[in-house]
């Protein structure tokens, strides 16, 4: 059974967030990294050549569980904390991640699970010597791209997903031609995303429904869900790859039998243009 992880506020999209890299190329500058919901609209570096490095101030100390790397133009980074910027050369955080391309939506990314992440300065560091640069899955780029960055806290569901979880690449298209069958033309409409589906399960007090604790945190996740617009779901499938930032389609339907409550779950991906 998959345990769905959420995040429900972007630490690297506050007000008070600053971001900077080196090479930044025009009309693909640092602060497009802020807004993994856009993955299309990527920060650019001008070369691969020289280590390269996209800088996140959060303005104050942060605690953060998660940090995912979305859409990304390379196959290994650095990821590190620190106090102050100038810190990064002997930063007291600093993990090395792989990134892989993702089975349902077909771009390289990364879930990473934090351990002890708490501070100000954030650094996604991509050396020339170890970090291959793509042009999506293929190689051979002239610069490292990144198309989002997700800070935040995690939060783990009350209940796994259970029962029929499917997870889908939805391609927009549109075919148009004659109507008898002739040969059709395909026309794409925009990017692939995933969408995972899935029955979640919480324990219920048949006397006053939804009164439960396990019920009650599930609405009040919906409720995040809701306020936000989109979020960070993470399926803890032993595969990093497997993070989007998402929405949550369908309206909760809760069907009671006996104590236990079930309803459908599909997330959506989010690739806003």
């Amino acid at each position: 059974m998959a345990v769905l992880r959420l995040s429900f506020t972007n630490l690297a999209e506050a007000t008070s967030a600053l971001a900077s890299g080196t090479g930044q190329a025009c009309d693909y500058c640092s602060t497009e990294a802020q807004q993994p919901q856009r993955p299309f609209r990527p920060w650019r570096t001008l070369t691969t050549t020289t280590t390269q490095e996209w800088v996140l101030d959060l303005g104050s100390s942060q605690t953060a569980h998660v940090i995912a790397l979305v859409n990304a133009g390379f196959t290994s980074a650095t990821i590190q904390g620190a106090s102050s910027s100038g810190l990064f050369a002997a930063a007291p955080y600093s993990e090395a991640v792989v990134l892989t391309c993702c089975p349902f939506n077909w771009r390289y990314q990364h879930t990473h699970l934090t351990t002890g992440f708490g501070y100000r300065w954030l650094r996604v560091k991509l050396d020339a010597t170890t970090s291959t640069a793509l042009t999506g899955p293929a190689a051979g780029s002239t610069y490292f791209s990144l198309g989002g960055v997700w800070v935040g806290a995690l939060t783990s569901a009350p209940n796994h997903l259970r029962i029929g979880l499917r997870a889908r690449t939805v391609l927009p298209k549109r075919d148009v031609g004659p109507s008898h069958g002739a040969w059709m033309q395909r026309l794409k409409q925009g990017n692939p995303r995933a969408r995972l589906e899935g029955i979640i399960s919480a324990s219920a007090d048949a006397a006053t429904p939804g009164l439960s604790d396990e019920l009650r945190t599930w609405q009040g996740l919906l409720g995040q869900a809701w306020a936000g617009d989109y979020f960070f779901a993470y399926m803890s499938l032993g595969d990093p790859s497997q993070g989007y930032v998402v929405r949550w389609l369908d309206d909760p339907e809760w069907v009671f039998t006996g104590r236990t409550a079930e309803t459908q779950v599909v997330l959506d991906e989010v690739v806003g243009p």
